[in-house]
């Protein structure tokens, strides 16, 4: 979760998702498969709507959220670098896991030698990653 560093969730270790709750989340577009991700996970663990902000880019979220306009649940990556003047912090339990894939032409498939040490990579690093 990103967040201004004075938000006053700034102020616990790890977010709860009801912890959400009064404070503005600024999501993604609808047709964003995070987003979509995002509101299935919440609907099913708080029943109290929301106040959300749509921002049409999620690479953008990082901004809004330094210019202290709300908060954002982002995956790792586009947290590199934090904003100054931003916080992150860990929401409790395995709140989203998106699947991936990569995609080829069929007269690529089987993937090459290349291509097929980049799937492994991947797949491996994922993996670690995921139960660190």
């Amino acid at each position: 979760m990103l967040m201004p560093e004075n938000h006053p969730l700034a102020q616990k270790a790890v977010i709860a998702p009801d912890d959400i709750r009064g404070h503005r989340l600024l999501i993604t577009s609808e047709s964003c498969p995070y987003r979509r991700k995002l509101e299935m996970v919440l609907q099913e663990t708080a029943s109290i709507p929301l106040s959300t902000m749509e921002i049409g880019s999620m690479t953008a979220l990082k901004y809004y959220v330094q210019s202290g306009l709300g908060i954002a649940l982002v995956p790792k990556i586009i947290l590199d670098p934090v904003p100054a003047g931003s916080t992150v912090r860990t929401i409790s339990g395995s709140l989203i896991d998106m699947p991936f894939g990569l995609l080829c032409k069929a007269s690529a498939y089987p993937p090459k030698i290349a291509s097929l040490k980049l799937y492994q990579y991947l797949k491996q690093e994922l993996y670690e990653r995921s139960m660190a």
